[in-house]
């Protein structure tokens, strides 16, 4: 057999997508020809590599190329960079899913592979760079503890202004979502890993850059841009440019986390008064939830009720922060431990659920009393928004006479599919028992 033919047979054995015939024809048939033949022909090794990762032998690339000394440079013809970057995807792949993923082994492989992919300049060369790109921020957008140094060294490896701009859109459940770009993602990581590692004057810049560039924004990206830009001044000493930023985001997106950083803001500048409005407020947002998610303000509020010489509430708030961490198996720390022996109050063994409930109380004893609006009257309403349709149920909005409400469905209502924006509605009112809101109660559709 000469080498045409050789060559010919695998790529007929291709063409029938017969990967696992294509390594077992090449180890058979392979000896009477030389290393560079084999070498030379790019189209001959991308097949190779493609029947590696096709037959689940990934980890079998990096020995192929070592044995035939294929090195990946500016020279490498393209298909053998695409070969050996989708060899790359798949591992990745591989390694995510078996939870084996050695993620600085990873980065000096992509170190290698991605400028030279990029420098390409061609679709399908992309298509790799994309799919790469978006899996590493997926799996580790889904730990716990993201390893933010990790996320910064890969994000360096791109230079964002050759990233993609095109959105995607995915269907779920019937409607079409559009995602962000490659380009808008490697903003969003980017300054998350800078503000997280503490490179405040970078993140700056760059979330300042991402507000400048992008103009079209997903997942309230422009917000989030903006607090890190806000909270990058509050590190470089800029207290006010940081409060009228946050203060600014927080009109148009009021979550609860967003006023406690405003009542540290104020804390720090001396508003003692400011910040306790502002973190009392922040404690009794979105209903208490779980408490746990809360333990920073719920610190702040010790310190400023020791400020305030009120000692007794203090050493409360400083009980629950310790009981809080304790049930969770999280460090007490000595400051911890210093603040609660600094109030001179006797130590008694704690009742969680009392403390607990002593303490919400208080907290929800600042919330202005409201004129009770429930009524057993049956209302008619149209809904204009769905906010959340997913396992639990639906939430969103209606309208009625002149009135918008808020409603939340359980997934377990056996007319919850028929819930739909513009869909009419028989409703009640009823009071929000974790907020004290006023909400509508959906007892009926009616078309």
């Amino acid at each position: 057999m000469d080498f045409q033919n050789f060559v010919q047979e695998m790529v007929t054995l291709k063409k029938a997508e017969k990967y696992g015939e294509i390594l077992q024809f090449f180890k058979i048939n392979k000896e009477p020809f030389t290393q560079m033949q084999i070498t030379q022909h790019n189209y001959l090794v991308s097949i190779i590599l493609t029947a590696l990762r096709k037959t689940n032998n990934t980890q079998a690339v990096p020995k192929f190329l070592e044995m035939y000394n294929i090195v990946m440079n500016e020279n490498t013809h393209e298909m053998v960079l695409n070969a050996y970057g989708w060899a790359i995807f798949d591992k990745l792949k591989e390694d995510v899913q078996s939870k084996q993923f050695n993620k600085y082994q990873f980065l000096s492989l992509v170190q290698t592979i991605i400028p030279l992919l990029i420098g390409k300049k061609s679709q399908y060369s992309y298509s790799i760079i994309s799919n790469i790109f978006r899996l590493t921020f997926k799996s580790e957008k889904e730990k716990v503890n993201q390893d933010y140094k990790f996320i910064h060294e890969f994000c360096n490896i791109f230079n964002p202004d050759l990233l993609s701009k095109d959105v995607s859109t995915i269907e779920i459940k019937g409607q079409n979502k559009e995602m962000a770009s490659d380009e808008e993602n490697w903003y969003q990581h980017q300054t998350k890993a800078l503000l997280e590692l503490g490179k405040y004057q970078e993140c700056f810049e760059i979330s300042s850059n991402a507000i400048e560039k992008l103009h079209n924004f997903h997942y309230n990206n422009d917000l989030w841009f903006a607090r890190r830009i806000a909270l990058s001044k509050k590190a470089l000493g800029d207290m006010q440019g940081a409060i009228d930023g946050l203060e600014k985001i927080f009109r148009k997106k009021k979550e609860w986390f967003i006023k406690k950083e405003l009542a540290e803001l104020y804390f720090e500048i001396g508003d003692i008064q400011k910040s306790f409005e502002y973190a009392i407020e922040a404690i009794n947002m979105n209903g208490f939830g779980k408490i746990e998610m809360k333990i920073g303000i719920i610190s702040l509020i010790a310190k400023i009720l020791k400020t305030k010489k009120q000692n007794d509430l203090s050493y409360k708030h400083l009980l629950l922060v310790k009981t809080i961490k304790e049930q969770n198996g999280w460090q007490v720390t000595n400051n911890d431990l210093c603040e609660l022996h600094s109030l001179v109050v006797e130590n008694e063994e704690v009742d969680m659920t009392k403390l607990l409930g002593e303490l919400k109380t208080y907290w929800h004893s600042f919330v202005p009393n409201k004129t009770p609006t429930t009524t057993n009257e049956v209302l008619t309403g149209t809904i204009t928004k769905i906010i959340n349709d997913n396992e639990r149920g639906k939430d969103g909005w209606m309208h009625s006479n002149n009135k918008d409400y808020y409603f939340s469905v359980p997934s377990i209502i056996n007319f919850i599919e028929n819930i739909n924006i513009n869909t009419q509605v028989l409703f009640k009112l009823k009071e929000n028992q974790n907020n004290g809101k006023i909400m509508a109660k959906i007892i009926k559709v009616i078309n």
